[in-house]
């Protein structure tokens, strides 16, 4: 069984999702439309387990698969939809997870959902 930790805010967590950001922006280049850091270490300030959380906008969820290959090379494991439909989820970091990617196509209302929860 995982243990889930609640640390205190880390200001580096910022930092690790620039380097992710780097890395996937490079990768899904041909149908990336945004980026975003979500989850509780998003917020500046706030206390969250330290698992990195990006959310990627796409222009066609339907290619994201042909990305599985390049994800398990950065060390990601494809998760397909994990109970959300319309959603490509990976992780990294097996047991000890450091970064959870949410991908979803441009329009879709949980891109909208993860962003509110950012802002409040």
């Amino acid at each position: 069984m995982r243990k889930v930790e609640i640390k205190k805010y880390d200001p580096e967590w910022v930092q690790k999702f620039e380097v992710e950001r780097n890395k996937l922006g490079n990768l899904f280049q041909t149908i990336l439309v945004n980026i975003h850091h979500i989850g509780s270490t998003s917020v500046p300030g706030l206390s969250a387990k330290p698992i990195i959380d990006l959310l990627i906008e796409v222009t066609d969820i339907e290619k994201v698969n042909a990305f599985n290959n390049q994800m398990t090379e950065l060390g990601y494991e494809a998760k397909e939809e994990n109970g959300i439909p319309l959603r490509r989820y990976f992780q990294k970091g097996g047991d000890e997870r450091t970064h959870h990617v949410h991908i979803y196509e441009t329009g879709n209302s949980e891109i909208n959902r993860h962003l509110t929860f950012r802002i409040y």
